[in-house]
């Protein structure tokens, strides 16, 4: 009775191990897949509507997004844009010596 009890043990913790990894591979794979789509539709809008009237679309959205009840939401979305501004336009570095600070 004493050996079952560590092997159950072990077994458990070997389980536990296996659901997060599958779990974390769930979670990649949803994410890739929602990028994929999201690079899908932004194509489609484009292509259906234009660039101009995508944009506004997407300033629209960000707008509730980021006005979203949840401070959660918010914040992550604020977070998500200031990443991708990073990303896209990144800050030029300030100029050495200038004197003015």
């Amino acid at each position: 009775m004493e050996q079952t009890l560590p092997n159950q043990k072990a077994r458990l913790e070997q389980s536990f191990k296996e659901a997060d990894k599958a779990r974390e591979e769930l979670t990649d794979s949803i994410s890739n897949s929602v990028a994929a789509n999201c690079d899908l539709l932004h194509h489609g809008l484009v292509s259906a509507k234009g660039l101009e009237v995508t944009t506004e679309m997407y300033r629209h959205l960000l707008g509730h997004l980021l006005r979203h009840p949840s401070g959660e939401v918010r914040s992550q979305v604020l977070e998500c844009f200031n990443h991708s501004m990073e990303k896209f336009w990144p800050r030029k570095s300030a100029i050495t010596g200038s004197g003015t600070d």
